[in-house]
Protein backbone atom coordinates (compact mmCIF):
# COMPACT_ATOMS: atom_id res chain seq x y z
CA UNK A 1 0.00 0.00 0.00
CA UNK A 2 0.92 3.50 -0.71
CA UNK A 3 1.35 5.99 2.33
CA UNK A 4 -0.05 9.31 1.96
CA UNK A 5 1.16 12.17 3.15
CA UNK A 6 -0.61 15.29 3.98
CA UNK A 7 1.21 18.17 4.98
CA UNK A 8 1.38 19.45 8.26
CA UNK A 9 2.13 23.78 9.01
CA UNK A 10 3.03 26.08 6.92
CA UNK A 11 7.06 27.03 5.77
CA UNK A 12 8.42 30.55 4.54
CA UNK A 13 6.97 32.00 1.15
CA UNK A 14 9.22 33.97 -0.67
CA UNK A 15 8.23 36.87 -3.22
CA UNK A 16 11.12 38.69 -5.14
CA UNK A 17 10.57 41.18 -7.93
CA UNK A 18 11.66 40.41 -11.77
CA UNK A 19 10.75 42.26 -15.10
CA UNK A 20 8.79 40.72 -17.96
CA UNK A 21 10.98 42.10 -20.25
CA UNK A 22 13.78 39.47 -19.91
CA UNK A 23 11.44 36.41 -19.15
CA UNK A 24 12.08 34.55 -22.32
CA UNK A 25 15.92 35.59 -22.56
CA UNK A 26 16.54 34.39 -19.13
CA UNK A 27 14.23 31.41 -17.54
CA UNK A 28 15.16 28.00 -17.94
CA UNK A 29 12.33 26.01 -17.90
CA UNK A 30 12.99 22.19 -17.36
CA UNK A 31 16.16 20.27 -17.02
CA UNK A 32 18.60 20.48 -13.69
CA UNK A 33 19.74 22.97 -11.98
CA UNK A 34 22.56 22.89 -9.18
CA UNK A 35 21.87 22.18 -5.39
CA UNK A 36 21.19 25.97 -4.57
CA UNK A 37 17.92 27.48 -4.59
CA UNK A 38 18.90 29.95 -7.25
CA UNK A 39 16.13 32.40 -8.72
CA UNK A 40 13.97 31.41 -11.77
CA UNK A 41 15.66 34.14 -13.79
CA UNK A 42 18.01 36.97 -13.12
CA UNK A 43 17.29 40.66 -14.38
CA UNK A 44 17.59 43.98 -13.89
CA UNK A 45 14.58 45.85 -12.06
CA UNK A 46 14.85 49.14 -13.72
CA UNK A 47 15.36 47.46 -17.71
CA UNK A 48 13.97 50.22 -20.41
CA UNK A 49 10.67 48.89 -20.98
CA UNK A 50 9.67 47.09 -17.53
CA UNK A 51 6.30 48.52 -17.01
CA UNK A 52 4.29 45.51 -15.54
CA UNK A 53 5.77 44.13 -12.33
CA UNK A 54 6.90 40.50 -12.52
CA UNK A 55 7.22 38.77 -9.13
CA UNK A 56 8.99 35.68 -8.37
CA UNK A 57 7.27 33.25 -5.76
CA UNK A 58 8.12 30.07 -3.81
CA UNK A 59 6.52 27.76 -1.39
CA UNK A 60 8.08 24.37 -0.02
CA UNK A 61 5.56 21.76 -0.25
CA UNK A 62 4.77 21.98 3.56
CA UNK A 63 3.67 25.58 3.11
CA UNK A 64 1.28 24.50 0.36
CA UNK A 65 -2.46 23.58 1.45
CA UNK A 66 -3.03 20.19 0.55
CA UNK A 67 0.08 19.51 -0.78
CA UNK A 68 -0.07 15.01 -1.02
CA UNK A 69 2.97 13.27 -2.68
CA UNK A 70 3.66 9.57 -2.47
CA UNK A 71 5.06 6.83 -4.47
CA UNK A 72 3.25 3.90 -6.32
CA UNK A 73 5.40 1.21 -7.86
CA UNK A 74 4.87 -2.26 -10.29
CA UNK A 75 4.44 -0.45 -13.01
CA UNK A 76 7.13 -2.74 -14.56
CA UNK A 77 8.09 -5.72 -13.36
CA UNK A 78 11.11 -7.92 -14.11
CA UNK A 79 9.23 -9.89 -16.02
CA UNK A 80 7.76 -7.31 -18.50
CA UNK A 81 10.81 -5.38 -19.27
CA UNK A 82 12.92 -5.89 -22.10
CA UNK A 83 15.96 -6.94 -20.34
CA UNK A 84 16.56 -9.34 -17.29
CA UNK A 85 19.76 -9.07 -15.43
CA UNK A 86 22.11 -11.79 -14.79
CA UNK A 87 24.40 -11.41 -11.73
CA UNK A 88 26.31 -13.26 -9.12
CA UNK A 89 28.61 -11.34 -6.84
CA UNK A 90 28.70 -10.15 -3.53
CA UNK A 91 25.89 -7.85 -2.88
CA UNK A 92 23.75 -9.09 -6.18
CA UNK A 93 22.34 -12.15 -6.96
CA UNK A 94 20.46 -12.56 -9.87
CA UNK A 95 19.17 -15.61 -12.00
CA UNK A 96 17.33 -15.61 -15.76
CA UNK A 97 14.11 -18.19 -15.84
CA UNK A 98 12.09 -19.26 -19.10
CA UNK A 99 10.04 -22.25 -20.36
CA UNK A 100 10.81 -23.47 -23.95
CA UNK A 101 7.49 -24.81 -25.49
CA UNK A 102 8.61 -26.98 -27.77
CA UNK A 103 6.07 -27.78 -30.44
CA UNK A 104 5.00 -30.90 -32.56
CA UNK A 105 5.83 -29.48 -35.62
CA UNK A 106 7.86 -26.66 -37.44
CA UNK A 107 7.30 -24.79 -40.69
CA UNK A 108 9.63 -25.46 -43.50
CA UNK A 109 9.38 -24.33 -46.81
CA UNK A 110 7.21 -27.43 -47.53
CA UNK A 111 4.77 -26.18 -45.03
CA UNK A 112 4.16 -27.59 -41.40
CA UNK A 113 6.13 -30.76 -40.71
CA UNK A 114 5.95 -33.28 -37.62
CA UNK A 115 8.92 -33.06 -35.93
CA UNK A 116 10.59 -36.93 -35.68
CA UNK A 117 13.53 -36.35 -33.59
CA UNK A 118 16.04 -34.24 -32.41
CA UNK A 119 19.48 -33.80 -33.10
CA UNK A 120 21.18 -31.22 -31.42
CA UNK A 121 20.60 -28.46 -29.62
CA UNK A 122 22.21 -25.39 -27.72
CA UNK A 123 21.10 -22.33 -25.52
CA UNK A 124 21.94 -18.64 -27.61
CA UNK A 125 22.29 -16.22 -24.60
CA UNK A 126 22.20 -12.49 -26.32
CA UNK A 127 23.35 -9.66 -23.69
CA UNK A 128 24.11 -5.97 -23.81
CA UNK A 129 26.36 -4.26 -21.72
CA UNK A 130 25.56 -1.19 -20.89
CA UNK A 131 28.80 0.68 -22.22
CA UNK A 132 31.28 -0.17 -24.46
CA UNK A 133 32.22 -4.02 -24.59
CA UNK A 134 36.18 -3.47 -24.53
CA UNK A 135 35.83 -1.77 -21.27
CA UNK A 136 34.99 -4.93 -19.81
CA UNK A 137 38.24 -6.20 -18.74
CA UNK A 138 37.62 -9.58 -17.04
CA UNK A 139 37.87 -13.27 -17.56
CA UNK A 140 36.43 -16.05 -19.48
CA UNK A 141 33.47 -16.35 -17.52
CA UNK A 142 31.11 -19.53 -17.41
CA UNK A 143 26.89 -19.54 -18.26
CA UNK A 144 25.14 -22.29 -17.12
CA UNK A 145 21.50 -23.41 -17.62
CA UNK A 146 19.34 -25.80 -14.71
CA UNK A 147 16.43 -27.46 -15.16
CA UNK A 148 13.95 -26.41 -12.76
CA UNK A 149 12.26 -28.43 -10.47
CA UNK A 150 9.33 -26.32 -9.37
CA UNK A 151 7.34 -24.05 -12.03
CA UNK A 152 7.09 -20.37 -11.25
CA UNK A 153 4.56 -17.06 -12.35
CA UNK A 154 6.56 -14.97 -14.52
CA UNK A 155 4.57 -11.49 -12.77
CA UNK A 156 5.38 -12.64 -9.53
CA UNK A 157 8.38 -14.69 -8.65
CA UNK A 158 10.54 -13.52 -6.41
CA UNK A 159 14.12 -15.05 -5.40
CA UNK A 160 12.17 -16.05 -2.02
CA UNK A 161 8.48 -17.20 -4.17
CA UNK A 162 8.10 -19.07 -7.19
CA UNK A 163 4.57 -17.43 -7.04
CA UNK A 164 3.04 -15.04 -4.71
CA UNK A 165 2.27 -16.33 -1.45
CA UNK A 166 4.25 -20.01 -2.24
CA UNK A 167 7.86 -19.83 -1.82
CA UNK A 168 10.69 -22.06 -3.83
CA UNK A 169 12.00 -25.20 -1.77
CA UNK A 170 15.69 -23.41 -2.23
CA UNK A 171 15.49 -19.73 -2.60
CA UNK A 172 17.05 -18.66 -5.97
CA UNK A 173 15.23 -21.10 -7.87
CA UNK A 174 14.86 -25.06 -6.71
CA UNK A 175 17.55 -26.15 -9.46
CA UNK A 176 17.23 -29.62 -11.08
CA UNK A 177 19.79 -31.55 -14.05
CA UNK A 178 22.46 -28.86 -14.88
CA UNK A 179 21.64 -29.03 -19.27
CA UNK A 180 23.99 -27.00 -20.98
CA UNK A 181 27.36 -24.81 -20.57
CA UNK A 182 29.28 -22.30 -22.11
CA UNK A 183 31.81 -19.97 -21.99
CA UNK A 184 31.13 -16.67 -22.49
CA UNK A 185 34.20 -14.55 -23.33
CA UNK A 186 34.14 -10.66 -22.89
CA UNK A 187 33.43 -8.18 -25.45
CA UNK A 188 31.20 -10.51 -27.38
CA UNK A 189 27.66 -10.33 -27.29
CA UNK A 190 26.39 -13.88 -27.82
CA UNK A 191 27.24 -17.04 -25.88
CA UNK A 192 26.72 -20.44 -27.20
CA UNK A 193 25.89 -23.12 -24.62
CA UNK A 194 26.20 -26.58 -25.99
CA UNK A 195 23.89 -29.14 -23.94
CA UNK A 196 25.50 -31.87 -21.96
CA UNK A 197 22.27 -33.29 -21.26
CA UNK A 198 20.71 -35.66 -23.57
CA UNK A 199 18.82 -33.25 -25.78
CA UNK A 200 16.48 -35.49 -27.27
CA UNK A 201 14.70 -36.91 -23.88
CA UNK A 202 15.05 -33.21 -22.50
CA UNK A 203 13.03 -31.79 -25.85
CA UNK A 204 10.72 -34.13 -25.73
CA UNK A 205 9.48 -33.84 -22.05
CA UNK A 206 9.07 -30.33 -22.92
CA UNK A 207 6.92 -31.21 -26.18
CA UNK A 208 5.25 -33.13 -23.19
CA UNK A 209 4.77 -30.36 -20.99
CA UNK A 210 4.90 -27.18 -22.90
CA UNK A 211 8.13 -26.52 -21.47
CA UNK A 212 7.08 -27.04 -17.68
CA UNK A 213 8.20 -26.19 -15.19
CA UNK A 214 11.41 -24.23 -17.06
CA UNK A 215 15.10 -23.33 -16.73
CA UNK A 216 17.42 -20.85 -14.81
CA UNK A 217 20.15 -19.32 -16.49
CA UNK A 218 22.90 -18.77 -13.79
CA UNK A 219 26.23 -16.98 -14.24
CA UNK A 220 29.32 -18.00 -12.33
CA UNK A 221 31.54 -14.99 -11.84
CA UNK A 222 32.25 -12.56 -14.54
CA UNK A 223 31.25 -8.80 -14.70
CA UNK A 224 29.66 -6.91 -11.83
CA UNK A 225 26.29 -7.56 -13.70
CA UNK A 226 24.58 -7.79 -17.61
CA UNK A 227 21.57 -7.60 -19.01
CA UNK A 228 19.96 -10.05 -21.15
CA UNK A 229 18.08 -9.47 -24.34
CA UNK A 230 17.56 -12.66 -25.71
CA UNK A 231 17.50 -16.12 -24.50
CA UNK A 232 16.94 -18.81 -26.98
CA UNK A 233 17.29 -22.24 -28.01
CA UNK A 234 18.32 -23.14 -31.68
CA UNK A 235 17.66 -27.09 -32.66
CA UNK A 236 18.51 -29.14 -35.26
CA UNK A 237 15.96 -31.87 -36.15
CA UNK A 238 14.27 -34.00 -38.40
CA UNK A 239 10.91 -34.29 -39.36
CA UNK A 240 9.00 -37.18 -39.99
CA UNK A 241 8.55 -38.54 -43.95
CA UNK A 242 11.92 -37.73 -44.96
CA UNK A 243 15.32 -37.61 -43.27
CA UNK A 244 16.37 -34.20 -43.94
CA UNK A 245 17.92 -32.06 -41.15
CA UNK A 246 16.60 -28.99 -40.49
CA UNK A 247 17.00 -25.56 -38.04
CA UNK A 248 14.65 -24.34 -35.34
CA UNK A 249 14.56 -21.80 -32.69
CA UNK A 250 12.32 -21.44 -30.65
CA UNK A 251 12.27 -18.23 -27.96
CA UNK A 252 11.77 -18.65 -24.34
CA UNK A 253 8.71 -17.87 -22.68
CA UNK A 254 7.47 -16.06 -19.76
CA UNK A 255 10.86 -15.00 -19.07
CA UNK A 256 11.59 -12.88 -16.01
CA UNK A 257 14.17 -12.60 -13.34
CA UNK A 258 14.80 -12.67 -10.02
CA UNK A 259 17.29 -11.47 -7.55
CA UNK A 260 18.32 -11.34 -4.32
CA UNK A 261 17.98 -8.70 -1.78
CA UNK A 262 15.15 -7.60 -2.45
CA UNK A 263 14.25 -3.93 -3.10
CA UNK A 264 13.73 -1.94 -0.53
CA UNK A 265 10.91 -0.22 0.52
CA UNK A 266 10.15 3.65 -0.56
CA UNK A 267 9.14 4.21 2.70
CA UNK A 268 8.43 8.18 2.96
CA UNK A 269 10.90 9.11 -0.28
CA UNK A 270 9.95 9.63 -3.52
CA UNK A 271 11.21 7.00 -5.81
CA UNK A 272 11.69 7.33 -9.50
CA UNK A 273 12.67 4.34 -11.95
CA UNK A 274 13.70 0.95 -10.73
CA UNK A 275 12.26 -3.17 -10.96
CA UNK A 276 9.64 -2.93 -10.22
CA UNK A 277 9.31 0.15 -11.87
CA UNK A 278 8.69 3.42 -9.70
CA UNK A 279 6.52 6.74 -10.37
CA UNK A 280 6.42 9.49 -7.78
CA UNK A 281 3.01 11.63 -7.51
CA UNK A 282 2.10 15.07 -6.24
CA UNK A 283 -1.15 17.03 -5.58
CA UNK A 284 -1.65 19.92 -3.83
CA UNK A 285 -4.04 22.92 -4.02
CA UNK A 286 -3.03 26.13 -5.84
CA UNK A 287 -3.91 29.18 -3.36
CA UNK A 288 -5.78 32.36 -4.19
CA UNK A 289 -2.35 34.39 -3.11
CA UNK A 290 1.22 33.21 -2.29
CA UNK A 291 2.98 35.60 -0.02
CA UNK A 292 0.77 38.18 -0.44
CA UNK A 293 0.73 37.48 -4.43
CA UNK A 294 -2.27 37.26 -6.39
CA UNK A 295 -2.64 34.07 -8.25
CA UNK A 296 -5.84 34.12 -9.61
CA UNK A 297 -6.53 35.44 -13.38
CA UNK A 298 -2.95 36.66 -12.84
CA UNK A 299 -0.29 35.73 -15.98
CA UNK A 300 1.69 32.74 -15.13
CA UNK A 301 4.85 33.36 -16.89
CA UNK A 302 6.52 29.94 -15.72
CA UNK A 303 5.82 27.89 -13.28
CA UNK A 304 7.83 24.51 -11.91
CA UNK A 305 8.41 22.04 -8.56
CA UNK A 306 11.80 21.19 -7.83
CA UNK A 307 13.13 17.83 -6.33
CA UNK A 308 15.79 17.63 -4.33
CA UNK A 309 17.61 14.37 -4.86
CA UNK A 310 18.84 12.09 -1.73
CA UNK A 311 21.83 10.13 -0.55
CA UNK A 312 22.22 7.54 -3.48
CA UNK A 313 20.48 4.25 -2.87
CA UNK A 314 22.55 1.52 -0.75
CA UNK A 315 24.08 -1.31 -3.45
CA UNK A 316 23.19 -2.62 -5.50
CA UNK A 317 20.29 -0.16 -6.45
CA UNK A 318 21.63 3.00 -7.14
CA UNK A 319 20.88 4.14 -10.80
CA UNK A 320 23.98 3.50 -12.48
CA UNK A 321 23.41 5.25 -15.86
CA UNK A 322 21.28 8.57 -17.14
CA UNK A 323 17.49 7.79 -18.16
CA UNK A 324 14.73 10.12 -19.34
CA UNK A 325 12.00 11.48 -16.85
CA UNK A 326 8.69 12.57 -18.52
CA UNK A 327 5.52 14.13 -16.41
CA UNK A 328 1.85 13.15 -16.67
CA UNK A 329 -1.30 15.20 -15.43
CA UNK A 330 -3.26 13.10 -13.14
CA UNK A 331 -6.97 13.11 -14.19
CA UNK A 332 -8.11 11.83 -10.76
CA UNK A 333 -7.15 10.94 -6.96
CA UNK A 334 -4.66 9.12 -6.73
CA UNK A 335 -4.29 8.68 -3.09
CA UNK A 336 -8.05 7.40 -3.41
CA UNK A 337 -7.73 5.34 -6.24
CA UNK A 338 -4.49 4.09 -6.17
CA UNK A 339 -1.53 3.22 -8.62
CA UNK A 340 -4.45 2.27 -11.52
CA UNK A 341 -5.26 6.47 -11.39
CA UNK A 342 -5.96 7.61 -14.77
CA UNK A 343 -3.47 9.72 -16.88
CA UNK A 344 -3.72 12.30 -19.45
CA UNK A 345 -1.09 13.11 -21.97
CA UNK A 346 2.60 14.10 -20.79
CA UNK A 347 2.28 17.57 -19.55
CA UNK A 348 4.63 19.64 -23.02
CA UNK A 349 7.37 22.25 -22.31
CA UNK A 350 5.33 25.75 -22.97
CA UNK A 351 8.70 26.58 -25.48
CA UNK A 352 8.63 23.97 -27.55
CA UNK A 353 5.05 22.36 -26.89
CA UNK A 354 6.97 18.58 -27.47
CA UNK A 355 6.48 16.25 -24.58
CA UNK A 356 9.34 17.16 -21.36
CA UNK A 357 12.33 14.33 -21.27
CA UNK A 358 14.42 15.16 -18.35
CA UNK A 359 17.56 13.66 -18.29
CA UNK A 360 18.59 12.49 -15.19
CA UNK A 361 22.51 11.24 -14.30
CA UNK A 362 23.31 9.35 -11.37
CA UNK A 363 26.48 11.50 -11.37
CA UNK A 364 24.39 14.58 -11.15
CA UNK A 365 22.13 13.13 -8.84
CA UNK A 366 24.89 12.40 -6.43
CA UNK A 367 26.27 16.42 -6.82
CA UNK A 368 22.76 17.14 -5.51
CA UNK A 369 21.31 18.62 -9.13
CA UNK A 370 17.61 19.59 -8.76
CA UNK A 371 14.53 17.35 -10.82
CA UNK A 372 12.72 20.49 -12.28
CA UNK A 373 9.20 19.63 -13.46
CA UNK A 374 7.23 22.53 -15.44
CA UNK A 375 4.29 22.99 -14.72
CA UNK A 376 3.64 26.18 -16.30
CA UNK A 377 0.36 24.56 -18.42
CA UNK A 378 -0.77 23.16 -15.48
CA UNK A 379 -0.68 26.32 -13.27
CA UNK A 380 -2.04 28.59 -16.14
CA UNK A 381 -5.14 26.59 -16.38
CA UNK A 382 -6.32 26.30 -12.80
CA UNK A 383 -5.16 30.09 -11.86
CA UNK A 384 -7.71 31.20 -14.99
CA UNK A 385 -10.24 29.31 -13.97
CA UNK A 386 -11.95 30.10 -10.76
CA UNK A 387 -13.89 26.45 -10.71
CA UNK A 388 -10.43 24.37 -10.79
CA UNK A 389 -7.98 23.81 -7.73
CA UNK A 390 -5.79 21.26 -7.63
CA UNK A 391 -2.90 20.53 -9.64
CA UNK A 392 -2.56 16.84 -9.91
CA UNK A 393 0.95 15.25 -11.75
CA UNK A 394 3.38 12.15 -12.05
CA UNK A 395 6.62 11.54 -12.50
CA UNK A 396 7.83 8.54 -14.15
CA UNK A 397 10.76 6.99 -16.85
CA UNK A 398 10.33 7.80 -20.16
CA UNK A 399 9.50 6.45 -22.66
CA UNK A 400 8.80 3.11 -20.43
CA UNK A 401 9.02 2.68 -17.06
CA UNK A 402 11.69 0.34 -17.37
CA UNK A 403 14.47 2.40 -17.81
CA UNK A 404 17.27 0.72 -15.80
CA UNK A 405 17.36 -2.03 -12.74
CA UNK A 406 18.58 0.82 -10.21
CA UNK A 407 16.62 3.93 -9.08
CA UNK A 408 16.43 7.25 -7.40
CA UNK A 409 14.65 8.95 -4.73
CA UNK A 410 13.96 12.40 -3.79
CA UNK A 411 12.74 14.26 -0.47
CA UNK A 412 8.80 14.39 0.26
CA UNK A 413 6.96 16.39 2.32
CA UNK A 414 7.51 14.31 5.11
CA UNK A 415 11.07 15.40 5.00
CA UNK A 416 13.01 17.60 6.79
CA UNK A 417 12.41 21.62 5.26
CA UNK A 418 15.78 21.69 3.24
CA UNK A 419 14.70 18.67 1.55
CA UNK A 420 11.08 19.46 0.54
CA UNK A 421 9.87 19.72 -2.89
CA UNK A 422 9.45 23.25 -3.82
CA UNK A 423 7.09 25.17 -6.18
CA UNK A 424 8.53 28.14 -7.91
CA UNK A 425 6.86 30.50 -10.14
CA UNK A 426 7.33 33.73 -12.09
CA UNK A 427 3.66 35.97 -11.98
CA UNK A 428 2.53 38.78 -13.59
CA UNK A 429 -0.41 40.77 -11.24
CA UNK A 430 -3.45 42.19 -12.61
CA UNK A 431 -3.34 46.01 -13.51
CA UNK A 432 -3.17 47.95 -10.17
CA UNK A 433 -2.37 45.07 -7.85
CA UNK A 434 -0.05 46.38 -4.89
CA UNK A 435 3.71 44.38 -5.25
CA UNK A 436 5.67 44.10 -2.16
Amino acid sequence: MADLRLSRGRSPIRPRSAALALLSAGAALIGLAGCTEEAIVAVDPDVPGATLPTVEVSAFASGLEGWRDTTYSGFELPGTSGFKILADRSDLQSRVLGRFDVPDSVITNLGFEEIDTFIDAVFRVVLNFGANPDSIVVPDYQLRVFALEESYDSLSATWIDRREGDPWVVPGGTLGQLLAVGDFVAAVDTAVLQFSAPVDSVLEAWQETEGEPGVALVMAGGPPDLAVTSFDLATQLTVVARGDTVPATFSSRGPTFIYDPAQPSPGQHLRLAGLPASRLYVEFTLPDSLGGVVLRQSTINHAEVRFRPLAPPEAPFALERTIQASVVEVLADAFEVGAKVPVGVPIPDPQTGSAQFIPLSPEGLEEGELLRVDVTQLVELVAGVDTLTQIRLTVRAAPTDAQAFGFWEFGSVESPLVLQPVLLMLVTPPIGFPVP
